[in-house]
């Protein structure tokens, strides 16, 4: 069935087991159909076309309803209720006192492709802030794959400490949401902002996490809400004449201001040693610029199938150049070898520049078709 953006759409808590089977036979068609992930998600169903996993028991199951058909959904789980995914790598211990009794964790969000876009995922979005602020939840966890940084940046959560190897997901972002911080909602001219302005609100809830983790206000920098500090990073890493690093080839040829025009559409995060930030047969169209730190490429060779080291890349260096161009899977696997600051570059903004800004579009286009002739010459010897 089509599905339309101007249909209107109620949000409904399922109650009821076919209302829970519609959402997971959703699930099924967008994570295993569209995503191809049915290898990773062993929990999937083919039998029954459903994906559903233990916390489900658990959850509560938001979903968005159009002519009676589910179009959207997600979950929600209460600590209170029982385990969290990934606690110890989100080190959601950290939160206390709010947690256990005051931490959530949103997940499985997904949408109709149809209606990608429209106004059903910030319906449904909204309808579970209400939800956890009368549930009086103060801190909400996701584990945000880097495409879908700017969505939940928009929304309000933030990124609090470097990312992490996810069982199911590959490399996540850990990333939380103070519901009451009405001020940082605002920053980030979040959707809840309406909503949140008729609660009570505080300061406690950011106080708590640049206590418990400094690092979060200086390391992971958004360049709406830490703009001066974004923009010395790019300048002394990306911009100036004298910056610690050769400009990128992917600015070549822009001016500072197209150049600055770009580079806003990234968020900065922080990896470890050995972080895998990509792997052979992900999906994903982000790039990734180098701030610091250095990391290597691995590719199988044809005939053994064991690993063989391809490139060595350094700050100033991109990755992820093919798989945004191809649209393809992921080729190699890229991990970091040291602690590292990245830039990662949201693929569908960079897309949206071919209308806004097609003179900085046709620029870096073909500074991403030089990087990826460059990498051919040097590793097949065209």
């Amino acid at each position: 069935m089509l599905h339309h953006a101007l249909t209107p759409s109620r949000i409904v808590i399922a109650e009821t087991a076919s209302e829970k089977e519609a959402i997971y036979r959703l699930r099924y068609e967008v994570y295993i159909d569209e995503m191809g992930g049915g290898t990773r998600h062993d929990e999937a169903d083919a039998s029954t076309r459903q994906l559903r996993d233990e916390l489900d028991d658990t959850a509560y199951h938001f979903y968005a309803v159009q002519d009676e058909q589910v179009v959207a959904c997600a979950r929600l789980n209460m600590r209170k209720d029982g385990p969290l995914e990934c606690e110890p790598e989100l080190e959601m211990d950290r939160f206390a006192p709010a947690y256990p009794a005051h931490v959530s964790m949103s997940s499985r969000m997904v949408i109709h492709p149809t209606l990608r876009g429209s106004h059903v995922l910030m319906e449904l979005a909204c309808a579970m802030y209400r939800f956890k602020r009368d549930q009086e939840i103060r801190f909400d966890f996701i584990d945000c794959h880097p495409r879908l940084l700017p969505l939940y940046s928009r929304l309000g959560y933030r990124i609090y400490k470097p990312g992490f190897t996810h069982p199911k997901y590959v490399y996540v972002v850990p990333m939380v949401l103070v519901t009451d911080d009405l001020a940082y909602l605002e920053q980030v001219r979040s959707p809840y902002i309406r909503h949140a302005k008729h609660r009570p609100h505080s300061t406690a809830g950011r106080a708590l996490l640049s206590t418990q983790f400094p690092e979060s206000a200086r390391t992971f920098l958004h360049p709406d809400v830490d703009a001066d500090a974004f923009w010395t990073l790019m300048r002394t890493r990306l911009l100036e004449d004298n910056a610690t690093v050769e400009r990128s080839e992917l600015l070549a040829g822009l001016t500072e201001r197209e150049a600055q025009a770009f580079l806003r559409l990234g968020h900065v995060i922080g990896c470890r040693a050995d972080d895998v930030v990509l792997s052979s047969g992900d999906q994903g169209r982000e790039l990734f610029v180098i701030l610091n730190g250095s990391f290597v490429v691995l590719a199988r060779e044809p005939q053994t199938h064991s690993p063989s080291v391809v490139k060595i890349l350094v700050p100033g260096d991109v990755f992820g150049e093919v798989g945004f161009l191809t649209e393809g899977l992921r080729g190699g696997r890229v991990t970091a070898m040291e602690e590292a600051k990245i830039l990662v570059l949201n693929a569908r903004a960079i897309d949206r520049l071919t209308k806004t800004a097609p003179g900085i579009a046709a620029k870096v286009f073909r500074n991403l078709a030089r990087i990826v002739a460059i990498h051919l010459r040097d590793t097949v010897g065209f």
